[in-house]
């Protein structure tokens, strides 16, 4: 065992003690409730008050529990659920089509209750009967000889054993700070997993009341060990590069560092920025001392609170709010124990039921035994023989020998209220499929499914908080795959057809699953693979087939993958598989007739006739289209002509107009020089004169 944490993290124990104690008593009504409804339903709905008082009274001790069929039906449907996953990412440039599809894949196969230990199944138990659960998400080697460690999800040992921080919110309660799952472990056991803690000191307290780190119970010392799990944000530096990826600065620095493709460059930085990241921590403790501390790989609370259908109530007094969680039969309750009552009083009515037949006088019963037998045993026989006078005295005759004891019946009040306890029962967990059939024998199949349908949904909350609790531990689980998978391994897959099948990673040219921390969402939906649902689907489909043929004939041809999806059975999947080969048979051949019919048709002489016929339209009309071209080109060619004549027309007219211009030009130059020298003549005389 490694050395215990130092004073520096065993001086933070009370402060997580408190933390424990105040969320376990924020939440022990819940705890409670859990508990008593879990006895109510599976062990008994008589509680002790109960016993006590039927004994009191003389009463027969029985019980006519009918709530858990209802919660069992419910089970038995939801047993034959798939959920739908939907993996994506957050950026669509950041990552490849192909992880999201291996990833989805992947988890398909880890929701299922194949390897978990029906843990979907009896996470829904712990809602319906219970109102809440919760789900734990780890890590651990494949086996005590493996180096390879694998991702897990599983129920926790015990949900009432679990606690989260009372400020969480949301239904996960994962934006609280912290949460914690308790070990009751006896002395012995602890002593034998950790030899070199002292527990000496511990006082083992007999009484239950509040929250106890050390008992007594069924006279052997029990101590609480608690692994508390809380958020320690980290400021980190991440950054954008030119092709969209964001990642930590650390992580850009060493891919700079290890590039290798000298052809290019890593590419450039473009955004820069300063963000907090959770890590949790993880801290197993005792009573009086932190027994180891280390920070995991979880960026989120690794335990997830599964809701059924809580409601947050506040207090009239102080104004808190508090979280109210509620099994499917929270208020059936009192119905069921209205039944246990009428049916406890109509068996102690059968219990006291009169039993004699006769009031007979003494004297008037017969001497010899063989007539006796008849008064003793009237079931027997037919005759009942009496004396008519006391003493064979004539004159004493004894009048009015015997006369029947009138039965007393069970009061009705008793015997109807038994009975309405049951469709009260129906209408207080909205689930009226029960009494189908009971009344009326000649109800359809599909009112059946349908009356299935309406109860299936009465219980929808709770598939709906199931639904919303498996989403947060599948994210939890997607952001630890690129964390853990990284050396060569093999993946079980399942596709979205439901085959399974191996992938090896992260060997050769193996895909690898490599991305970075909240690159992928995940979100998980209740299937429609609810067997009512499936005869609904097949109902419609029939109904269609039968109104269109045409629809009957796609099915036929192109539906029957469909069809198959939609039915359950011994053989359904071996059942796909043939159909799938057979469909491609059925191609093949279509596709080789076709071609028959194709070489048959050319070897008809109507055919190729026909043929040569159309080849040599052909031929014409491609010798149409030639002819016609040529004369367009022929035309075009004309045409250039005629523009290049009267472009050249066009020049010569510029020419001859250019020539006159500068002719009119030349002459009125000479003009005005002329007219110049004459004005300056007759300037000049003016001044001689």
């Amino acid at each position: 065992m490694a050395d215990l944490p130092g004073k520096r993290i065993q001086d933070k124990l009370e402060s997580i003690k408190s933390n424990i104690k105040n969320s376990y008593d924020y939440f022990q009504d819940n705890y409670k409730r859990f508990n008593d409804f879990r006895s109510f339903v599976f062990e008994s709905s008589l509680t002790t008050d109960d016993v006590t008082m039927l004994q009191a009274m003389g009463f027969p001790q029985l019980e006519f529990n009918i709530l858990e069929a209802y919660i069992s039906r419910l089970l038995g449907e939801f047993s034959k659920s798939e959920p739908a996953i939907e993996v994506s990412a957050q950026d669509a440039d950041a990552l490849s089509a192909s992880v999201i599809e291996m990833v989805e894949a992947h988890m398909r196969f880890a929701l299922s209750d194949d390897d978990n230990e029906h843990m979907r199944y009896q996470v829904y138990k712990d809602l319906l009967s219970g109102g809440f659960s919760a789900i734990k998400i780890f890590t651990d080697y494949d086996s005590p000889m493996s180096l390879k460690q694998n991702i897990y999800l599983e129920r926790v040992f015990d949900p009432t054993l679990c606690g989260f921080d009372p400020k969480a919110r949301m239904a996960h309660k994962g934006d609280g700070n912290y949460c914690f799952e308790l070990f009751p472990m006896t002395k012995e056991e602890f002593e034998n997993d950790y030899p070199k803690i002292d527990i000496s000191k511990l006082s083992f307290r007999r009484d239950f009341e509040g929250f106890n780190w050390s008992y007594i119970n069924n006279n052997k010392e029990t101590l609480i060990v608690a692994d508390y799990y809380v958020k320690k944000p980290k400021r980190m530096k991440i950054v954008q590069v030119r092709d969209g990826r964001v990642m930590p600065r650390a992580a850009y620095d060493e891919m700079v560092e290890n590039w290798n493709d000298m052809s290019s460059v890593p590419p450039a930085i473009v955004g820069e920025r300063s963000t907090k990241i959770d890590h949790i921590v993880r801290y197993r403790l005792i009573e009086n001392m932190v027994l180891e501390c280390e920070e995991t790989d979880f960026t989120m609370l690794p335990i997830v609170f599964v809701d059924g259908d809580s409601i947050l109530l506040r207090g009239n007094n102080n104004g808190d709010v508090r979280q109210m969680t509620r099994p499917y039969v929270f208020h059936a309750k009192d119905a069921q124990r209205l039944k246990n009552r009428a049916g406890i009083g109509l068996a102690n009515a059968i219990e006291n039921e009169v039993q004699h037949k006769f009031a007979v006088a003494e004297e008037a019963l017969p001497n010899q035994p063989e007539y006796m037998e008849a008064w003793i045993n009237p079931q027997h026989e037919n005759v009942l023989v009496h004396k008519a006078f006391l003493d064979n005295d004539p004159d004493k005759p004894i009048p009015a020998p015997w006369s029947s004891v009138p039965k007393v019946p069970c009061p009705p009040e008793i015997s109807s209220t038994f009975q309405g306890t049951d469709s009260l029962i129906q209408q207080i967990l909205g689930s009226y499929d029960a009494s189908l059939g009971i009344n009326k024998n000649q109800l359809s199949g599909v009112a059946v499914v349908e009356a299935a349908t309406q109860s299936n949904s009465a219980a929808m909350p709770y598939v709906v908080g199931f639904m919303h609790g498996l989403q947060r531990a599948a994210q939890i689980y997607v952001e630890l795959i690129p964390k853990y998978w990284v050396t060569p391994r093999t993946i079980p897959m399942v596709d979205d057809k439901g085959k399974r099948y191996y992938l090896p990673i992260n060997q050769n040219n193996d895909p690898t699953f490599k991305y970075e921390t909240n690159a992928l969402r995940v979100s998980v939906k209740a299937g429609a693979s609810f067997q009512v649902q499936k005869s609904r689907t097949l109902t419609m489909v029939k109904e269609m087939m039968g109104m269109s043929q045409l629809f009957a004939q796609f099915i036929s041809e192109k539906g029957l993958n469909f069809v198959l999806d939609n039915m359950e059975g011994k053989g359904v999947e071996q059942l796909k598989d043939m159909v799938d080969s057979w469909l491609q048979e059925m191609q093949q051949q279509k596709q080789m007739a076709m071609q028959q019919q194709q070489e048959e048709m050319q070897q008809n002489p109507a055919v190729m006739k026909n043929q040569i016929e159309q080849q040599r339209l052909q031929m014409e009309r491609e010798k149409m289209m030639l002819d016609h071209q040529i004369d367009m080109l022929k035309l075009e060619a004309e045409h250039n002509k005629i523009d290049a004549k009267i472009v050249e027309t066009n020049k010569k007219d510029k020419a001859e107009v250019t020539k006159a211009a500068l002719d009119h030009h030349e002459k009125m130059t000479k003009h005005m020089i002329t007219q110049s020298g004459i004005q300056q003549k007759s300037k000049d005389i003016i001044e001689e004169i």
